[in-house]
């Protein structure tokens, strides 16, 4: 087993309810051990992008700015207000108690914390097929995958080869590639801020 699909392996064995649990657990010892072994499951590669992205917390940003980067980057799989489709977890209503270095954290490491809910499937199908996507439902003679953009697939059980979960997040490592310290700022303004872009506050606010 390659050390990444071990590491997904252990990452789906503790859904996002679970690794909160364990951060918040009332002896310190605990709490210590949890986070030392959380973070030893985040690649290297992820954990100096996060490194590489801790100025975006520090930057000037504009939510409008960053409404503009979410619809680019984020809205074929999230939702916040009347903007994309809910794929993933709704990050509108989880925003409010998220700080900015936390949603810093799950844009840069979506496969950090998973909710079991939202864990990558992958189907195999007798025709020679590939598929991934969320499980949305099953029955005892199909299954229903969400995919980006709001899509969903049935697949007959008849029709399946073989179906496992990734341990991954549908939610793809590397979006800082297309996102800059200053754009990541912005797009942490936005979804910390959505509610008030009527000029109900300054549109010029902190990142965090």
């Amino acid at each position: 087993v390659a050390p990444d699909d071990h590491a997904a392996g252990e990452r789906a064995e503790l859904d996002a309810a679970a690794q909160k649990r364990l951060a918040e657990h009332p002896q310190p010892e605990v709490r210590a051990r949890a986070k030392a072994h959380l973070a030893a499951l985040v690649p290297a590669d992820r954990q100096k992008v996060l490194a590489d992205y801790q100025v975006s917390l520090t930057l000037s940003a504009d939510p409008k700015r960053g409404r503009l980067v979410f619809e680019k980057n984020c809205a074929t799989c999230h939702k916040i207000d009347t903007l994309g489709v809910n794929v993933g977890p709704d990050i509108g209503d989880y925003s409010r108690t998220k700080t900015a270095e936390q949603l810093l954290g799950d844009i840069l490491q979506p496969n950090r914390a998973i909710d079991n809910n939202f864990l990558s499937y992958t189907v195999q199908t007798k025709a020679g097929q590939t598929e991934t996507g969320i499980l949305a439902s099953e029955s005892s003679t199909s299954i229903t995958l969400r995919q980006a953009d709001g899509k969903t697939l049935a697949i007959l059980r008849s029709e399946i080869e073989g179906m496992a979960t990734t341990g991954l997040s549908l939610m793809p490592d590397g979006l800082e590639k297309n996102i800059s310290t200053a754009q990541m700022a912005d797009l942490i303004s936005f979804v910390r801020n959505w509610r008030y872009l009527d000029g109900q506050v300054p549109s010029d606010v902190r990142a965090k």
